[in-house]
């Protein structure tokens, strides 16, 4: 199974020399075209996965992590990995989960749940959306002149 979710933590620095190196060759490419031999065979890669790969080797050659995500995958996470993959903590998800703001599922004759990729981008959609109306809140107010400031 492919994972829904792949993290590059923070590279070392023969990492960070490899991805530096091949930034490099992948920039001063002539051709447009990307070829991976695979077994001998040559596989053409699209320009969209050239692209990815170019971002992910520029941040592994800066030192940064890098996470992979397929945000509409099927895929089902444990609630280890999906509090990972919110930034959170187990207990803050188990919250969440418990009082039904991120649903999951239950596996038969256990308590174990999972929770699906695509309702945790869900949530992470609402939780964008929710800081924005409120910054525009914020801002309206401010421009309206109703905030006084307290020093």
């Amino acid at each position: 199974m492919i994972e829904p979710l792949i993290e590059l933590e923070h590279p070392d620095e023969v990492t960070r020399q490899a991805s530096s190196r091949l930034e490099h060759a992948m920039a001063g490419a002539r051709s447009p075209r990307t070829v991976l031999v695979v077994d001998g065979e040559e596989v053409e890669v699209p320009h969209a996965l050239v692209q990815l790969l170019l971002h992910a080797v520029h941040q592994q050659a800066a030192g940064r992590r890098v996470r992979v995500v397929s945000p509409d995958s099927d895929e089902e996470l444990t609630p280890n990995q999906a509090a990972k993959y919110l930034g959170i903590s187990r207990p803050l998800l188990v919250k969440l989960l418990d009082d039904g703001t991120i649903p999951a599922r239950t596996l038969p004759g256990s308590r174990h749940r999972r929770i699906s990729v695509a309702a945790l981008e869900h949530y992470l959609d609402r939780k964008v959306n929710r800081r924005a109306r409120l910054s525009a809140a914020m801002n309206e107010i401010a421009d309206a002149g109703l905030y006084e400031r307290q020093d």
